[in-house]
């Protein structure tokens, strides 16, 4: 079989996103071969030329060990402006290609222009495609008055498309409400995988002494790209008195970069915050031990237009290693792991940078708190009955679409 991927974020550098979960797993069948079209949304590559041309990735593990998908960077001008307009020039010309050299028997988008482009070469070429939507996406598009122009393709891949795919109860129910029938609307929640939850206990050894963490510390965890709205400096600043004078023996670990982290990092040096450590990004097959370290893992995102449809799969992460979960009453959070299973849930920003202190000295607590996090996840959430649900439908769509040519 060959999956067709189509997104417009790096592969290489951003999440493990939903994508790097299911494709990677799926790439493990030698029956499934997975071709996956990218774009340097960041900017990684600068070459002294103008143009950069079309590269290829392989064995490149993000989310599972010994993956074997083919990706593709279509080449681009280098200019500002002009760069994601020759990509998708380039990408039209690059998928068309991959249809007529290597036909795939279905297509995944989980974009909006590549996703318009393969949804129209999918149409012509009578393959089926899904669009699996992780996220509201036209309200991540940088540019205003450009999200308005998102949504209405958003719509037009709804409408089109052969089965939409979400992963949240918010995203059925707007897609529902965009006008999506109810049988074209499949549900696969974010997964998680219990191998990638194995201690190295030489590695965590080596961190602790590393990281000077005592058995007396408490130690809080933030994982993931560094936002401006995750509350961080907020909370540096509420406890760094306390800490310092010894009255507190907390530690901060802060694992990621992008957004403030080199503003973050002068911050801590210039108030002396040593209980605060940023260790920049972390492959991710060794953030186990530095989530393992943790007493308290923090979901400190603030309310607002991205974040309050969001379910970050960090959460599901947390809770696998029997880790509890202090979180901000992000409605979407809510909706799917509800109350008393293993997150904490505080009312707003202020009121969650309180708890912290509050649950300074609960240490036993906080694991019991843990272990219901662990035990919803193992009901809801592994990766291998998530898979085995959407190929079923992957093998469905394409039976039907067979049977109509």
């Amino acid at each position: 079989m060959n999956i067709l991927g189509l997104q417009e974020t790096d592969w290489l550098t951003r999440g493990p996103h939903t994508q790097h979960h299911i494709f990677e797993r799926l790439s493990l069948n030698p029956n499934i071969k997975i071709t996956v079209f990218d774009y340097d949304i960041d900017k990684i590559i600068k070459l002294k030329s103008l143009i950069v041309k079309k590269q290829y990735y392989t064995n490149i593990d993000r989310a599972v060990e010994n993956s074997n998908v083919l990706i593709i960077r279509t080449a681009h001008i280098q200019v500002t402006y002009l760069r994601r307009i020759s990509s998708l020039i380039s990408n039209f010309f690059g998928i068309l290609k991959v249809f007529r050299t290597n036909r795939p028997d279905i297509i995944i988008g989980l974009s909006i222009t590549n996703g318009f482009i393969g949804l129209l070469l999918a149409k012509i070429f009578r393959i089926p495609y899904v669009f699996y939507y992780i996220d509201l996406v036209h309200t991540l598009v940088p540019i205003s008055y450009a999200q308005s122009i998102a949504k209405i393709i958003s719509r037009f891949l709804f409408k089109h498309s052969d089965r939409v795919i979400v992963v949240t109860k918010f995203l059925r129910k707007y897609v529902r409400n965009e006008g999506v029938a109810a049988n074209k609307v499949d549900i696969l929640l974010n997964g998680i995988s219990l191998e990638n939850t194995v201690v190295d206990v030489e590695r965590l050894k080596s961190l602790r002494s590393n990281l000077s963490i005592k058995d007396s510390d408490f130690v809080m965890l933030h994982m993931g790209y560094l936002y401006d709205f995750a509350g961080l400096k907020e909370i540096i600043d509420y406890y760094n008195t306390d800490v310092k004078s010894g009255k507190l023996n907390i530690k901060f670990l802060i694992v990621g970069d992008g957004g403030i982290y080199n503003s973050l990092l002068r911050y801590v040096k210039e108030i002396d915050a040593d209980w605060v450590v940023l260790t920049g990004k972390v492959p991710f097959f060794e953030t186990t031990e530095y989530i393992e370290l943790s007493d308290l893992c923090l979901m400190s995102f603030e309310l607002n237009e991205v974040t309050k449809d969001i379910t970050p799969v960090k959460v599901m992460e947390y809770m696998a290693m029997k880790k509890p979960v202090l979180s901000n009453s992000l409605p979407s959070v809510i909706r799917e792991i509800g109350e008393n299973n293993g997150v904490i849930f505080a009312q707003n920003q202020r009121d969650l940078i309180e708890k912290i202190g509050g649950l300074y000295k609960k240490k036993s607590e906080l694991v019991r708190i843990g272990l219901k996090g662990f035990e919803l996840i193992k009901k809801r959430y592994l990766w291998p009955n998530i898979l085995n649900d959407l190929k079923k439908i992957i093998l469905d769509l394409i039976k039907e679409k067979k049977q109509l040519s």
